[in-house]
């Protein structure tokens, strides 16, 4: 998904509110030219950037701001700024950093000048903010924030009118927790009526939308709000099928039975949900991992609109799990972390064997968008390898570049103006 750059329209909002004169620019659509250009007129740059990839394409695109203009104050912000400060800050080319969790976000990005980065890509907007959870995996444990719901509506209507998009994504780290702190007192609201307010702002629109919800919220009344409030899409972050390990090393807050219930109260209510685990995180034996892939197996059988992912574990700084990879407990090979926005880039986050065997197996729709029509005669031996070394649990290798330079090709294709597309 080409998704809204929130993470640059909430930090502008607020310099803007401030009384800077700002401009926006995403790589995945603007030129070089235009960066350039910007630069050249511009006192300070500021890049906003996840850690991984995007950190290393950052660290290009600043170092080709100050050559073209030498006296440009850079900083970095994002989610790489605020898990490696210190290490950002000491970056030749970086002059500061905004290490905060958020800036800007109670603000209202949208814009005339901001409009175009709404209307092109895939809608993205948060109807709260905040996770409450201390999962052992995750940096992003903060409280959760509910947008109030007229000021959704309004704010939803608004871009609507203008751009008329039918979809949106929920981009919340978890929708719907239910109960917040305000004014120095616990607030509560019930899941399943937060969820119909939302859709009673969706439904004159015509729009439904997609997001993440924790297994364990998922009783049949949430599944009837979900159905009701235009949901077409969910993600669950399962973890892994083996009960002791997904509460005690991971703490996830429930165990595997809470997975199996969601499933079954998924089942025959149209929404489609993709099911994400993770492989390869520290203290996970092989003999955890086949519960994992016994489990996916039970999911695609009990519910036919399943989806499913497997990503190998990422070592992001700031969680309970990266110490015990950098410190090689229960963990093979150890983790040495990168010490530059550069290396960071370097890595292959989250990709490897069983991210394909697993993407090819159980991501046919995917598969078959980035390989439409004659040309998915081009995947079709990988998918037929992947589920072969799925059945037999063999998941040490796969000729992951080859897929990987085959979907590059397909995307080289479609800027080309072929009929090829991702």
């Amino acid at each position: 998904m080409q998704l809204t750059p929130l993470s640059i329209l909430y930090p502008g909002a607020m310099f803007e509110a401030e009384g800077k004169r700002v401009a926006y620019w995403d790589e995945r659509w603007d030129p070089l030219e235009e960066l350039d250009s910007l630069v050249a007129a511009s006192a300070e740059l500021g890049v906003s950037a996840f850690t991984g990839t995007q950190a290393g394409r950052a660290s290009t695109l600043i170092r080709r701001g100050r050559e073209i203009n030498p006296h440009l104050i850079i900083g970095v912000g994002g989610h790489h700024a605020r898990t490696c400060p210190v290490q950002v800050k000491n970056e030749r080319f970086v002059d500061k950093i905004w290490d905060r969790s958020s800036y800007g976000e109670s603000l209202f990005p949208y814009q005339e000048h901001t409009r175009k980065f709404f209307a092109r890509g895939d809608m993205q907007y948060f109807t709260s903010r905040g996770c409450p959870y201390i999962c052992a995996f995750c940096v992003l444990t903060s409280p959760w924030e509910p947008k109030p719901i007229q000021e959704i509506d309004t704010q939803l209507k608004t871009m609507h009118h203008d751009l008329g998009f039918t979809e949106i994504s929920f981009s919340d780290p978890n929708i719907a927790v239910g109960a917040w702190r305000e004014n120095g007192k616990i607030e509560r609201v019930e899941r399943a009526k937060r969820l119909r307010q939302i859709g009673d702002v969706l439904r004159p629109l015509a729009v439904r939308w997609d997001g993440n919800i924790r297994s364990d919220y998922v009783t049949p009344e949430v599944v009837d709000a979900l159905v009701a409030s235009q949901c077409y899409s969910l993600e669950f972050g399962c973890e892994s099928g083996n009960d002791r390990y997904l509460r005690d090393i991971m703490r996830k807050g429930h165990g595997v039975n809470a997975i199996r219930r969601a499933c079954e109260n998924m089942k025959g209510s149209g929404i489609s949900v993709m099911y994400s685990f993770i492989h390869g995180a520290p203290h996970e034996t092989p003999e955890m991992f086949l519960d994992t892939m016994d489990l996916i197996d039970w999911i695609i059988d009990t519910d036919p609109l399943a989806r499913v992912s497997v990503y190998e574990y990422a070592p992001y700084p700031g969680c309970p799990l990266y110490e015990d990879a950098v410190a090689g407990r229960g963990y093979s090979p150890r983790f040495v972390p990168p010490q530059s926005m550069e290396g960071w880039g370097k890595l292959r986050l989250m990709r490897g064997p069983i991210y394909w065997i697993a993407g090819l197996h159980f991501r046919l729709d995917n598969t078959r968008k980035n390989f439409p029509g004659e040309s998915f005669a081009l995947i079709e031996p990988y998918v037929a390898l992947a589920r072969e070394q799925w059945k037999a649990r063999d998941i040490a290798s796969f000729p992951c570049e080859d897929v990987e330079a085959m979907i590059a090709a397909q995307r080289g294709a479609k800027l080309t103006g072929s009929t090829a597309s991702i």
